[in-house]
C-alpha cells in the first residue's frame, strides 16, 4: 500500500471514498462528513488551535485506507489524535497495520510522543484493531457511548422553564460579542470538568480569539453552528451547548459541547439548554432528523439528561493511548 498526504481534490475524493464506505458499512446513522466540509483543509490545515493532516492509502491506484491526524498547537503539543479506516472490501490484508506504522512514523517525525486512537464497536462484529493496539503497548483510557436522537419519531420535549436568576441567549453561527469571553472560558473548562478517564491530556487554553477562530472554521467547512447559553443575572455566562449541522447534508447533526459552570450546577441548566437548543435547531434546520452525541460512560449527569431527551445508545467507542 502506498500512503501519501492529501494534497489535491483528487486525493481528497479518494480519502472520502474510504471514509464513506467505512462509515456506511460499520455504523447506523453516522455517515461520513460531506466532501464539502473537507475542502477548506486543502488550503488551510491549521484552524482553531490545531493542525489537521489527511492521508490516503492506495493499492494499484485504488483507495483502500485513510488516516486523519489532529495536532494541538496551543496546548498538548506532544499529542497526535488520529482516526484510521480501511475500506470494507480491503480488510484483513495488513492495510490497517500499514496505516498504523505510517502514523507512528509521522508522530515521531513531528517530535510528538503521545498518540490517541479512537476505536468503535462495529455492527455485529468485534472492534477492528484491538489486537494490534495491545501488541503495540497501547492502553484503553476512556469509554464513550454514542447515542442517537430521532427528531422525527420522538415527540419534542419543548423548552424547559428557565430557573429564576438566569436567562437563555441563542444564536446561529457567531456568538454575541458580550458573551464570547464567557463562552471561551467554558470551552476551556471542558477538559477540566468533563470526565477524561485515564487520558494524559492537559487542560486546553481558550480565549476569545480561539473561540472566534473555531466559529470561522465551522463556517468555512460549510456547517451551521446552533448555540444556546445560560447567562446569570450577574452577566456571567454559566452554561452553553452547541450543535453542528452540515449545510450540504443537513439530515444528520452532531451534538458538540455542553458544559455548565460548577458553581451553577443543581438548577437543571443542562436540560434547559439542550431543550432550548433542540427547539432552535428544528426552526433553523427542519430537515435534520438524527442527532449524534458521545458521552463518557462515567458521565452519569449528562447520560441522564440525554436519556430524558430521548437519546438512545447504539454503540461504544474507546479511546486508546500510546506513549512512544
Amino acid at each position: 500500500m502506498e500512503i501519501s498526504p492529501v494534497a489535491t481534490r483528487a486525493d481528497l475524493e479518494a480519502f472520502h471514498a474510504v471514509e464513506s464506505a467505512s462509515r456506511a458499512h460499520d455504523h447506523v446513522g453516522l455517515p461520513a462528513d460531506p466532501l464539502e466540509e473537507w475542502l477548506p483543509l486543502l488550503d488551510q490545515p491549521e484552524v482553531a488551535g490545531e493542525r489537521v493532516q489527511l492521508y490516503v492509502g492506495r493499492v494499484d491506484g485504488e483507495p483502500v485506507g485513510s488516516a486523519s491526524l489532529r495536532m494541538p498547537l496551543l496546548d498538548n503539543q506532544q499529542v497526535v489524535s488520529c482516526a484510521l479506516m480501511v475500506h470494507p472490501r480491503h480488510r484483513r490484508r495488513g492495510h490497517g497495520r500499514g496505516l498504523v506504522d505510517h502514523v507512528l512514523t509521522e508522530t515521531r517525525r513531528l517530535g510528538r510522543s503521545r498518540l490517541f486512537v479512537q476505536v468503535a464497536a462495529l455492527q455485529d462484529a468485534p472492534p477492528l484493531g484491538l489486537a494490534l493496539l495491545e501488541k503495540l503497548g497501547a492502553r484503553p483510557v476512556i469509554e464513550d457511548v454514542r447515542r442517537v436522537l430521532d427528531l422525527h419519531d420522538h415527540t419534542p420535549r419543548g423548552r424547559c422553564p428557565v430557573p429564576d436568576g438566569y436567562r437563555v441567549v441563542q444564536w446561529l453561527g457567531q456568538a454575541p460579542e458580550e458573551l464570547v469571553d464567557g463562552c471561551a472560558y467554558l470551552m476551556g473548562r471542558m477538559t477540566v470538568d468533563a470526565p477524561m478517564g485515564d487520558m494524559d491530556y492537559a487542560p486546553e487554553k481558550w480565549d476569545a480569539v480561539r473561540y472566534r477562530a473555531r466559529e470561522r472554521a465551522v463556517r468555512d467547512r460549510q456547517r451551521l453552528l446552533v448555540s444556546s447559553a445560560a447567562v446569570h443575572e450577574s452577566g456571567q455566562v454559566v452554561g452553553m451547548t452547541d450543535i453542528g449541522i452540515s449545510l450540504a447534508e443537513p439530515e444528520v447533526g452532531q451534538q458538540w459541547y455542553t458544559v455548565v459552570d460548577r458553581d451553577h450546577r443543581g438548577h437543571g441548566l443542562g436540560l434547559v439548554l439542550k431543550t432550548w437548543n433542540h427547539a432552535q435547531l428544528r426552526e433553523a434546520a427542519p430537515r435534520c432528523r438524527y442527532l449524534n452525541t458521545w458521552n463518557a460512560s462515567s458521565n452519569s449527569f449528562m447520560v441522564r439528561v440525554n436519556d430524558a431527551l430521548g437519546y438512545r445508545p447504539v454503540e461504544t467507542w474507546t479511546e486508546w493511548q500510546l506513549d512512544l
